[in-house]
């Protein structure tokens, strides 16, 4: 390049240097401005759910917190350019909560980080808390109860059902585990006719009416079992009863009754087709030992062979109630007709004074029940008597089962 054109370069840019440099300046201050009244900083307020750290803090020293109303929202304010707040939504903020950093056992600070790339984000710097509530933890044990659900196949029935293992100890904040009133596990046994092994079934926690109880405070050793189904044939069979001896006298059997008379029982299929009845022996129910009304309990279970019982839902023990009565006493008004005059001498002719005469028997309600006056025979012995009144002694014909009190006929003898 020529040294002419070399100066004449020169000049152009150093001529009017200062004019040249302020309009720079004003160039970039005018860039600025277009850019904050196009772009200008925006302040916008977010939420997002406060996560946990370091919870060991508290479980390790065998304590536990809760948060109030379940409520782990906290709110903050944004401030960005224009076009950035505009892309930024509630999921691009993550808030935390160190355990580590816990203040009077009721609140931890929060800090709250923006996801992503995002430039010349400012949050406020206003301090944040979680509120929370910390205590000991209490620790219990339940047992695994077993709910079926559904009928097995007709004919069959659920011997046992049993969990493995068969209690587990929970651990947790108190007012959640006092609402925990039962653990249970749940087996479908719809149609089965055989025994049935489920692994790994899912425990539940209930409160008192059935519901199910929030476990996600809850720790447990074991929150699976394995559940052994034990299925068994079933049938009805009749209970009988019979009795040995004799009831001291002076009193009558009235009945001997059992109940149930009619029960369920399962077991072994051949066992069962071997068992008609179950029969309760007399050597149970000794008659002479016997004073009065009364009513014992027997096991029926005991009267089975090995490998068959009472079915699971009815009771194995049965009453037997032996009602007995004693003797009692009726009067009887008896025609004189029924009654009949032996040994009287020939040529005389008796008459009775009146025509019925009033005699008491003895016996069981039931004998009683079943006598009538106009039935009831007798007899008078005349034997060496002659004209004229007499009171003679009557002999009633009655059944060993009765015994009649004395009684005398008055007869007239012409």
């Amino acid at each position: 390049m020529k040294p002419s054109m070399k100066l004449k370069i020169k000049r152009a840019f150093t001529n009017n240097i200062g004019l040249k440099i302020l309009a720079c300046i004003f160039a970039v201050g005018l860039w600025l401005v277009v850019v904050n009244v196009d772009n200008p900083n925006q302040t916008r307020t977010f939420s997002a759910p406060v996560t946990v750290i370091n919870e060991e803090v508290l479980t390790e020293a065998g304590r536990y917190y809760t948060i109030p109303d379940g409520n782990n929202m906290v709110k903050f304010r944004v401030t960005a350019r224009r076009s950035v707040i505009e892309q930024l939504s509630n999921s691009d903020f993550t808030a935390t909560a160190d355990m580590n950093f816990l203040e009077n056992d009721s609140r931890i600070p929060v800090t709250v980080t923006v996801n992503g790339a995002y430039s010349n984000v400012t949050i406020s710097s206003k301090k944040l808390y979680l509120q929370v509530v910390v205590g000991d933890e209490m620790m219990m044990k339940h047992e695994v109860v077993v709910e079926t659900q559904g009928n097995p196949e007709e004919g069959c029935v659920i011997q046992s059902a049993t969990a493995e293992p068969n209690n587990v100890t929970l651990a947790g904040p108190q007012e959640i585990l006092s609402q925990v009133a039962k653990v249970v596990a749940y087996a479908d046994v719809t149609n089965i006719s055989q025994d049935l092994e489920m692994e790994s079934v899912v425990l539940h926690f209930l409160d008192s009416n059935g519901n199910e109880v929030d476990r996600s405070r809850i720790k447990v050793d074991q929150d699976v079992a394995k559940i052994t189904i034990k299925v068994a044939r079933q049938k009805q069979v009749d209970v009988n009863v019979t009795t040995s001896g004799s009831l001291p006298e002076g009193l009558y059997l009235d009945s001997v009754t059992v109940n149930p008379s009619r029960i369920t029982i399962m077991g072994d299929a051949k066992a069962l087709n071997e068992i008609t009845a179950i029969n309760i022996p007399g050597s149970v129910i000794d008659l002479s030992q016997i004073q009065s009304s009364t009513t014992t309990t027997v096991d029926l279970n005991s009267y089975l062979p090995e490998g068959v019982k009472v079915a699971a839902g009815e009771s194995s023990q049965a009453e037997i109630t032996i009602k007995v009565s004693g003797d009692t006493t009726h009067t009887f008004e008896v025609p004189v007709a029924n009654i009949t005059v032996r040994n009287l001498e020939t040529g005389l002719e008796a008459t009775f004074d009146e025509e019925k005469v009033t005699v008491q028997i003895k016996g069981s309600k039931e004998d009683l029940s079943a006598l009538d006056a106009k039935t009831i025979t007798g007899y008078i012995d005349a034997s060496g008597l002659g004209e004229g009144e007499h009171t003679l002694q009557l002999n009633l014909e009655l059944a060993d089962a009765y015994q009649a009190s004395p009684a005398t006929v008055k007869i007239t003898i012409k």
